[in-house]
């Protein structure tokens, strides 16, 4: 049985996984220095990402007290 690639194409085929691999594990794994500041920014603009339950909470008012 004849094998499909050369050793040297199974070489550059691994060479390219791990590549790959590690990339996509650092772009998961790391948080860039722009993407904390845009973050903090947007979080300061909106009030942060609340949900309307969590606003009527950090009101202090019960539920009775806000107009539907």
């Amino acid at each position: 049985m004849e094998l499909p690639f050369t050793n040297l194409e199974v070489a550059f085929i691994l060479l390219a996984f791990v590549i790959f691999t590690l990339f996509t594990l650092v772009s998961i794994y790391t948080d860039s220095h722009d993407n904390k500041e845009e973050s903090e920014n947007a979080i300061k603009r909106t009030g942060g990402c609340l949900s309307p339950i969590q606003k009527i909470l950090k009101s202090g008012k019960s539920p009775n007290q806000i107009p539907c």
